[in-house]
């Protein structure tokens, strides 16, 4: 399947999509979105806000990793 992604502008309600020479489908879907801004986050405002979630949250400490550390192993050996 061919596949093209590409950004456009709409100038009076319209756009132009310019297909590349070996480009052979009679027949496509269009799906349009706009790009005029970024999609937020889910359950989040704006990305702001959840870059400040991240900041007000403490790191996982060194017991909490290890403790994940040996379940991932313990995990492997079931393969």
């Amino acid at each position: 399947m061919q596949a093209i992604k590409q950004y456009t502008d709409v100038i009076n309600g319209s756009i132009r999509i310019d297909l590349p020479k070996d480009f052979i489908a009679k027949r496509v879907e269009l799906i349009i979105l706009p790009a005029d801004e970024e999609p937020p986050l889910p359950g989040y405002q704006n990305a702001s806000d959840f870059e400040q979630f991240l900041l007000d949250n403490p790191e996982m400490s060194d017991d909490e990793y290890q403790a994940i550390e040996e379940k991932r192993q313990h995990f492997k050996k079931w393969k």
